[in-house]
């Protein structure tokens, strides 16, 4: 059998209170993969990754994103990743009103608009570029890309 944590153990790593663990697995956002009985004398047992979703969905909530978003954004990344990958392989980035995910192929994608990619530009290489070619077009005009 799997290694597995009880509620009260979640909610001991994560921070997060008993009834927010039970209200998140009861509505489905997060599931106790290792054993999800209900009923008296029985406890959900959830898995390490479970966890780090829990953790996941706790700081999405602290920076203010609602369970809503948050329940699609869960959605669409198991779509894009595949059921059999690992949450801990990506990247989760929100700018407080999206939710974005990097993939390993270094392809960030809105989670909330149904997987459109995003892209982003790093201007370091842009900057390094843009003087190598200043330099070998107007080399007289080198000590102006200095300053």
């Amino acid at each position: 059998m799997q290694q597995g944590y009880t509620g009260p153990e979640v909610c001991k790593i994560t921070g997060i209170s008993y009834r927010q663990l039970d209200h998140w697995t009861t509505t489905k956002l997060i599931k106790a993969s290792v054993r999800n009985i209900k009923g008296s004398g029985f406890h959900r047992i959830y898995s390490f990754n479970d966890i780090v979703l829990v953790k996941l969905v706790n700081k999405l909530r602290s920076a203010g994103i609602s369970l809503q978003k948050i329940r699609i954004a869960l959605k669409n990344v198991n779509k894009i990743l595949g059921k059999n990958s690992n949450i801990s392989d990506v990247s989760i980035f929100s700018d407080g009103s999206s939710i974005y995910v990097l993939t390993d192929n270094d392809q960030m994608i809105d989670l909330l608009k149904k997987g459109q990619a995003v892209f982003g530009i790093s201007l370091g290489p842009v900057h390094t570029e843009t003087e190598a070619e200043i330099l070998s077009l107007y080399p007289d005009k080198a000590s102006a890309v200095n300053r």
